[in-house]
This record gives structure tokens, sequence and C-alpha cells, in this order.
């Protein structure tokens, strides 16, 4: 699945030695200042799904910035499961990425890529629960 026009942020996470902090300093990227995105956590490297591979792991949107929507998240990020499984995906997948697409209608562009998603991969992505 292409994702046309994604940019990327600059800080990637490669460790996950003090992962809270890995993800504040990810939120702090300064192209986190972006308001009115669909962003996309991803691995570094593709992980297999249903039908071929795929690096998004979640797909979400904010009116604000990614900064504001995710800093005071940093450390329940990096807790309990899913510090777990970002942790897994670091050791197994090179590491976490994130990207986003600037849009003027957040909730519309977001379903799209869901319904992307769904329809090239035969899943949801896989810490996305809902579309």
């Amino acid at each position: 699945m292409e994702i046309d026009g994604i940019r990327m942020l600059s800080k990637e996470i490669i460790t996950s030695e003090n992962l809270g902090k890995e993800f504040l300093e990810l939120f702090n990227s300064p192209e986190a200042n972006v308001k009115g995105v669909v962003y996309f956590f991803m691995s570094k490297l593709p992980i297999p799904r249903v039908i071929g591979e795929s690096r998004i792991l979640y797909i979400g949107r904010t009116q604000q910035t990614i900064k504001r929507r995710y800093s005071k998240y940093s450390q329940t990020l990096a807790s309990n499961r899913s510090g777990e499984f970002y942790k897994r995906i670091i050791e197994n997948y090179g590491g976490i990425t994130m990207g986003y697409v600037v849009s003027s209608t957040p909730v519309q562009t977001e379903r799209e890529y869901f319904l992307k998603y769904r329809d090239t991969f035969y899943e949801h992505p896989p810490k996305s629960k809902v579309g």
C-alpha cells in the first residue's frame, strides 16, 4: 500500500532502552508541529500481514499537532502491553518511525487510509482497533 505524500518525522526509535524518553523525543521532532494530520506509526522494516507485508502499525488522526496529541502519552506507550509490543517491533523490525499526511479533513482522510489498508491486507493495522 503506497502512502502518497507522506512526510516522516526526523526522529527514529531504534533502541528500547528508556522507551518513554525515546517516544517523547519522537513527538518533539520539529516536524511534529503541523496541525490537522493523519499519522502513521510505522516499523522500519515491513511486517507480514494476511496478504503481503506493511510497515504501518497504526493509523490515527488529529486536528492538533502530533506533539500536542502524544507528548503526554510517551510513558504510557512505553509501558505494559504497548511497551512490549513496541520493544518487539524495535528488536525484530529495525525500529519505529512516524509519518504523517496533512489534511483539511483528517477524519475523512483517516477513514480512507484505513479502508485502503484493510482492502489491501485483509486486516486492520496491528495497533489499530477500529477504523
